[in-house]
């Protein structure tokens, strides 16, 4: 038995539909256990993502596609993380060794794809960049990672969300670039490349 396939027998061991909000949330309750704020965060961060998207005239069914989906990889043990990414063939950096919370948004598209037969590339790539966005990302990859911001998980209100909001009032645009700098600036364990692309297109500086 390879680790995906002790992956998907540990955490997505459930009878899929081919309905994907049905299924996503059969795979939450099957975790509830260890992952009890998922299906929350998940619907939190779809429905917000869904309100972006109309608030901008993009896609909403994609848009909320992207936010259900977002941090399913989550679901992947922390000491797992790195083996599991090269059992898949997926391209694990420095930065994502050292901390390997990074590729929950590797795993992420990866599942949306193989489990939950999502096959829209648009929607693969916001899922894939909602951490940190990353050289001139879509206005979809924007609009999920935004949301995701928005309804974070942490505790508490995010100290950045009045400002965050406030700049959606100016636009989309305004909101992303308000976000990158605000993240960049911040206290991160390590600064991931994608980070370190996307603030070097809207400041064009020498990044840390």
């Amino acid at each position: 038995m390879t680790l995906y396939d002790d992956v998907k027998n540990s955490y997505f061991n459930v009878s899929l539909t081919g309905d994907l909000f049905e299924d996503v949330k059969r795979v939450c309750d099957a975790n509830q256990g260890t992952h009890a704020y998922l299906w929350g965060h998940l619907l939190d961060v779809a429905n917000e993502a869904k309100n972006l998207a109309k608030r901008f005239g993009l896609d909403e069914a994609a848009a909320f596609t992207g936010g259900l989906l977002h941090d399913i990889g989550g679901l992947v043990p922390e000491q797992q993380r790195v083996a599991l990414a090269e059992e898949l063939g997926i391209d694990v950096l420095p930065e994502e060794r050292l901390v390997p919370m990074l590729l929950h948004g590797k795993f992420s598209a990866y599942f949306a794809a193989d489990i939950f037969g999502v096959t829209a590339p648009e929607i693969l790539t916001a899922i894939t960049y909602h951490t940190t966005l990353h050289a001139n990302p879509t206005d979809l990859e924007k609009v999920v990672c935004l949301a995701d911001k928005v309804k974070w998980d942490g505790e508490g209100t995010p100290p950045y969300l009045t400002d965050l909001l406030r700049a959606f009032d100016q636009s989309l645009e305004v909101a992303t670039q308000y976000f990158i700098a605000e993240l960049f600036d911040s206290d991160l364990l390590v600064v991931h490349p994608w980070l370190r692309e996307v603030y070097g297109v809207y400041f064009d500086k020498t990044s840390r």
